[in-house]
């Protein structure tokens, strides 16, 4: 008997070391497998829904990495992300002070500018001011750009807002970021709500997939570019890297290219904007032309009660700091988009019709007298505009 049970046992010690065998030998295919790309595995063209992993960029991309990216994209740490997020009833005030002042002709219904407005025009004071902006309100202001963009149904004068505003992205964050002495970081942060989405892609995912796998309702995107001024105090930034969920992931590399390629189609530019970096520097540049909108990047003397400018100026990156930058006004005599007019001659104008005379060009049905002037045509008259030409 007691043979008969050790030939048992050792029967049973050889299922049980079988099946250990078949164990390891499974974790060393998977671990093999993982570690393999769709390409080498021979799935990379296998249809899912209409597109291939081919078609997503991650035909070469290791199992593993895409695993990864599952925990970080459909479950997005969202206070890990926005770290600097804006409070519109501190912005606003902020924001509304500094444009109180602004001479322009803006389309709001009283006349004034609306923020959309600064997306394609300078902002324009009867005196220098030295005004700051937090990156709080600069956020707050991108954002009201875009609402009021959409809700006009045109599309932004500025290609990196017109790029979030076809990816019908939020504007979560804007942060200026000191990383040494007088180098500064820009962070932009925004995100997309596909939760009018989320019904449709997981009705046509298997629902083994869909078991394991939730959607979150926003999907966010982190710019990162170097910011300073030059000489004349126009921003300049320079893109570094931009993540999905702040992830540095080749996948969530390829998930942006798929994402911005269709957002970028109405962007009139020769730039690749399937490649991150391009969409990086588009959005930097968006940035850089609003607040050279604003004034000049700088600092100045000026007085602590009106902000106005009493002493000397110092143009470029000075006027950065730890979220925030300080721009001086432009005036009709700074503006870098006035039209100067000289020594204008009597010349009768005729409505659409350009004529070139040895002074400037004018339309509309009206005759002029001579006139000298050094400030911006379009303060004449507002029905009126003369440009400067040569022969």
């Amino acid at each position: 008997m007691a043979k008969g049970k050790g030939g048992c046992g050792g029967c049973l010690l050889k299922l049980v070391i079988a099946i250990a065998v078949i164990i390891v030998l499974l974790v060393i295919a998977v671990v093999i497998v993982i570690n393999l790309t769709p390409e080498q595995l021979g799935i990379a063209d296998l249809d899912f829904g209409g597109m291939t992993l081919r078609d997503l960029g991650l035909a070469d991309v290791k199992i593993i990495e895409m695993f990864k990216l599952v925990g970080g994209v459909m479950n997005p740490d969202v206070e890990a992300i926005v770290t600097n997020r804006y409070n519109p009833e501190v912005a606003k005030p902020e924001a509304d002070k500094n444009l109180a002042g602004a001479v322009n002709n803006g389309s709001a219904e009283d006349g004034g500018l609306k923020y959309s407005d600064i997306l394609k025009e300078t902002v324009i004071y009867e005196k220098e001011y030295l005004y700051t902006y937090s990156d709080t309100t600069l956020a707050f202001l991108f954002q009201e750009m875009i609402n009021e963009t959409n809700a006009s149904g045109e599309t932004a004068d500025n290609d990196g807002i017109s790029f979030l505003q076809n990816l019908n992205a939020g504007v979560d964050e804007v942060t200026i970021k000191e990383i040494s002495a007088g180098q500064f970081e820009l962070r932009i942060v925004v995100s997309i709500d596909i939760s009018d989405y989320k019904a449709e892609i997981e009705n046509n995912v298997p629902d083994i997939v869909g078991r394991f796998v939730k959607l979150p309702d926003r999907v966010y995107i982190v710019s990162y570019s170097s910011v300073t001024a030059d000489a004349a105090g126009a921003p300049v930034t320079e893109g570094k890297s931009i993540r999905i969920n702040d992830m540095d992931s080749v996948v969530a590399d390829a998930i942006f290219a798929v994402i911005s390629k269709d957002a970028a189609d109405s962007v009139e530019t020769d730039e690749d904007l399937s490649d991150q970096n391009a969409v990086n520097d588009l959005v930097g540049k968006g940035f850089a032309e609003v607040v050279g909108n604003l004034g000049r990047v700088g600092t100045a003397e000026a007085n602590p009660d009106t902000s106005e400018v009493v002493g000397s100026i110092e143009l470029g990156a000075k006027g950065l700091k730890a979220h925030s930058l300080t721009v001086i006004t432009y005036t009709e005599a700074t503006n870098p988009d006035a039209e100067t007019v000289v020594d204008a001659i009597p010349v009768k104008l005729y409505p659409v019709k350009h004529f070139v005379v040895a002074g400037p060009v004018m339309k509309a049905e009206a005759i002029f007298k001579p006139v000298r002037v050094l400030k911006p045509a379009a303060l004449l008259d507002a029905q009126y505009k003369l440009v400067a030409i040569s022969a």
